[in-house]
C-alpha cells in the first residue's frame, strides 16, 4: 500500500515538472517575439522581369493595436493599416515612387508603439 503511494505521488511530480517545462519553453519562444515586426521580401520572376517587393507587418502581442501605418523612408506617404489582432500579419506593397527605402516606420497604438 506504501509502495502504491509513493509512485502515485512520483507521478504527479513527474507530470507537474512536464507542464513546467513545457511552459517555460513556450514562454521563451513568444516573449523575445512580443511587439510589431517588419519583413522586408523581394521576389523576382525566373528571368527577373518581374520583381514584386513587399512589407509583411506582423502583430505579435497578446493584444489588439490599434490605428497602424506605416511609412517607408523618412519622406514617405504614411498608410494606414488600421487596426490588427493578435497574432497576425498583413502584407504592404510600397508604391512605385517609394520603393527606395532606407528604412520602414511602423507605429501603433496612437504612436504608443514604434
Amino acid at each position: 500500500m506504501r509502495g502504491k503511494q509513493n509512485r502515485l505521488r512520483l507521478a504527479r511530480f513527474v507530470i507537474l515538472v512536464g507542464f513546467i517545462v513545457v511552459a517555460l519553453v513556450v514562454l521563451s519562444v513568444f516573449i523575445p517575439r512580443a511587439g510589431i515586426s517588419v519583413e522586408v521580401v523581394q521576389r523576382a520572376e525566373v528571368i527577373g522581369t518581374m520583381k514584386l517587393l513587399s512589407v509583411r507587418v506582423s502583430n505579435n502581442n497578446f493584444e489588439t493595436l490599434q490605428n497602424i501605418t506605416i511609412q517607408f523612408g523618412d519622406n514617405g506617404e504614411i498608410q494606414s493599416i488600421g487596426n490588427m489582432g493578435p497574432f497576425s500579419s498583413v502584407m504592404i506593397t510600397p508604391d512605385r515612387e517609394d520603393r527606395n527605402f532606407d528604412k520602414a516606420i511602423v507605429e501603433g497604438n496612437n504612436s504608443i508603439i514604434r
